[in-house]
């Protein structure tokens, strides 16, 4: 029986066994056990990837952790993952319970999942962005020495942000692309390119719901880690000269390109040289429910028209005619970002906006090269990343800036004969390949 006196002692007792209770689920939300020889693989963040607005608490982490299982990897591996996020989590707070917390699961991968909204960005500014931008630093600098290899998430949206605050946002992720890191283009996925959620996939004004999870979890890269565990170095810049296609000899071999996994929100750039009019590049979109094409109405082109100028045909009825002109003899980077979520597609000329279109796509494949392409074309530094792009990120783009975050592909083109293996190359940190269509 319990006295009054013992009563205050047993009631606190009781507390903390539940605080303990509580913070052990927190930590240990999501964790898959393989054999022995699984690699695993730890998200370390706050309370988005711990999944906080999605139905029980399934966020984008663990649905990236379901495409990891349901795929078939590259080379055989096996995959383990544990999610250790806590709400609130920021740079510091993560520091503080690093070895605690990260050391003990001995994996070989930590995803830090961390975003500028908790490091106080709203509230205090330029002290916030440097603090996390140092303290990202240290983290990688730190998990690579305790053998870990470190994966870096971009900042993301929230409804309080203010046009500074957006700001703040977009400068960090551009130096994230940039860092000697793997990243991913979290932002990208559900940008209402105002910084906010968009409409429809967000639970609350911090949170994604599960529709918001989903378009973030597209953003990964599926075979990003069967890379890391090959030794794929971290892509550079190649020079080139690029590859010349001529109507004759590709008329029947188009290049293509087929994402892995399903891809929504997509940002995909190639340098071109043309002369005459003619395709450039096609993109497949699948019948809405399936993974197949139903005909012809659902590719999207790219061409040159007969006044120099880019043409954007979608697959519905609608087009974008630019106003660059691109035919003359001069290198010209062209440019598409499509936002799944805002529903909204945009058509670049190297820098410049050419027009804009409301559509979703659900891209399966892409092509360069094939029938009705220009009379001669040279192509050269092919990318295709996994999210959407803002116009900051374009004007990166456009001045010939390698972009990391969420980079599927990135084929060179740079001169081998076509055909040759080293003309087929994907630098970027993903198992795909190019092939002949």
């Amino acid at each position: 029986m319990i006295t009054s006196m013992q009563y205050p002692f047993v009631k606190k007792l009781f507390v903390l066994t539940l605080a303990v209770v509580f913070s052990f689920n927190a930590r240990s939300q999501e964790t898959t056990f393989a054999d022995s020889s699984a690699i695993k693989i730890i998200y370390m963040g706050s309370s988005v990837p711990a999944g906080e607005g999605a139905t029980n608490n399934k966020g984008y982490t663990s649905l990236f952790s379901d495409i990891l299982k349901s795929r078939t990897s590259e080379r055989g591996h096996k995959w383990e993952t544990a999610n250790i996020s806590i709400g609130g989590d920021n740079t510091i707070r993560v520091l503080k319970r690093y070895d605690s917390d990260l050391l003990p699961q001995q994996g070989k991968y930590v995803v830090f999942a961390l975003s500028l909204g908790n490091e106080g960005i709203h509230e205090h500014g330029k002290p916030m962005f440097d603090q996390f931008e140092r303290n990202m630093q240290t983290l990688i600098r730190k998990a690579r020495s305790d053998g870990y290899t470190p994966v870096v998430t971009n900042c993301y949206a929230r409804n309080d942000f203010t046009p500074e605050d957006y700001q703040f946002i977009k400068e960090m992720n551009l130096k994230i692309h940039q860092w000697n890191v793997p990243s991913i283009n979290l932002l990208g996925a559900i940008d209402d390119l105002s910084g906010h959620w968009m409409d429809g996939f967000w639970a609350d004004g911090f949170h994604p719901n599960d529709a918001g999870h989903a378009e973030m979890a597209y953003t990964i890269v599926p075979s990003l880690f069967d890379a890391l565990e090959s030794g794929k170095p971290s892509p550079v810049k190649v020079e080139g000269s690029g590859i010349k296609l001529s109507k004759r000899k590709f008329r029947d071999r188009p290049i293509g390109f087929v994402p892995e996994n399903i891809v929504h929100s997509f940002t995909t750039v190639v340098e071109v040289k043309v002369k005459g009019p003619g395709v450039l590049l096609r993109m497949t979109r699948a019948t809405a429910g399936t993974t197949e094409v139903a005909d012809a109405w659902d590719i999207a082109t790219i061409s040159v028209n007969g006044q120099g100028q880019l043409l954007y045909s979608s697959p519905g009825s609608d087009t974008i005619t630019g106003t660059s002109t691109i035919n003359d003899g001069r290198w010209h980077k062209v440019i598409v970002t499509h936002y799944y979520a805002k529903g909204v597609t945009r058509l670049y000329a190297d820098s410049t906006l050419q027009g804009t279109l409301n559509e979703q796509l659900n891209t399966i494949d892409l092509k360069i090269g094939g029938t009705g392409m220009p009379r001669k074309a040279t192509y050269r530094n092919w990318l295709f990343y996994r999210s959407g792009m803002n116009p900051d990120e374009i004007r990166y783009l456009a001045k010939g800036s390698l972009l990391k975050s969420s980079l599927e592909l990135y084929a060179p083109l740079d001169g081998e004969k076509p055909g040759a293996h080293g003309f087929l190359r994907n630098l970027a940190r993903s198992m795909n390949e190019l092939r002949f269509r």
